[in-house]
């Protein structure tokens, strides 16, 4: 019986250890200053530009290569990303050379689990802990408090939530995105006829602020704009693989 349990442990420990590998390993992607996208992988970050949105380069020498683990990079204003590790996220600025320095004083720590980190506002981080999103702002001493923004509670169950533009949030469960917006009365309310459904496996999205949405899946980025009608098209020829 001793035996057995010693051999049953061992598994489940084993399990453990290669399920955290995978989950590390995984890519994530993010936008940065309109031209840019960041593909995190472990704690380095490697930064893509383009010039027409079909063809990305490496940009050497602008690494982030973040001093300890993290789980977690988002853009959150001009040249900072915030890089997440469990509840905490310290915040990196960059420089014309390239050059990351940690912002002393500027940390965020959130009071529960954090599941996704997003810029919502110059100011303003949205935080989402399973189905609801609570809203931070930031100030200039680098301290942070709770923003007057109500909370947004999804409505469904949800795999990833982020904000395309100021004053709006995106929901994805699986391949379904929805978007969803503050209205005058300061109420969450639902935009209807602007869903996305990718036709592809989707691990990430990232939403440039040039109103294009980049879908990860894999190791591919493939790219789509949204009509004046509603609709979604997908940007033949700018599909991105690293």
């Amino acid at each position: 019986m001793i035996k057995k349990t010693a051999i049953a442990f061992s598994i489940a420990i084993i399990v453990l250890i290669f399920s955290g590998c995978k989950n590390s390993s995984n890519p994530q992607v993010f936008f940065f200053n309109y031209k840019f996208i960041g593909i995190r992988e472990g704690r380095t970050v490697k930064f893509y530009e383009t010039q027409d949105q079909k063809t990305w380069n490496y940009s050497p020498g602008k690494d982030f290569v973040s001093p300890e683990s993290i789980n977690g990079v988002f853009h959150f204003t001009g040249p900072y990303i915030g890089a997440k590790n469990g509840n905490t996220v310290k915040f990196y600025m960059t420089n014309e050379q390239g050059i990351w320095s940690y912002s002393q004083g500027k940390d965020f720590t959130s009071p529960a689990e954090i599941d996704d980190i997003f810029s919502f506002s110059m100011s303003t981080v949205g935080v989402r802990n399973g189905r609801t999103v609570k809203f931070y702002d930031t100030h200039k001493d680098g301290s942070w408090t709770r923003s007057i923004i109500k909370d947004f509670i999804i409505p469904s169950d949800v795999d990833e939530a982020f904000s395309p533009i100021s004053n709006y949030v995106g929901i994805r469960k699986g391949k379904t995105v929805k978007f969803y917006s503050i209205n005058d009365q300061g109420a969450w309310t639902y935009i209807p006829g602007r869903d996305f459904i990718s036709p592809n496996n989707t691990d990430g999205i990232c939403y440039l602020k040039t109103g294009v949405m980049g879908v990860l899946s894999g190791r591919t980025i493939k790219f789509y704009t949204l009509n004046l009608n509603g609709t979604w098209s997908y940007k033949t020829g700018g599909d991105f693989s690293f």
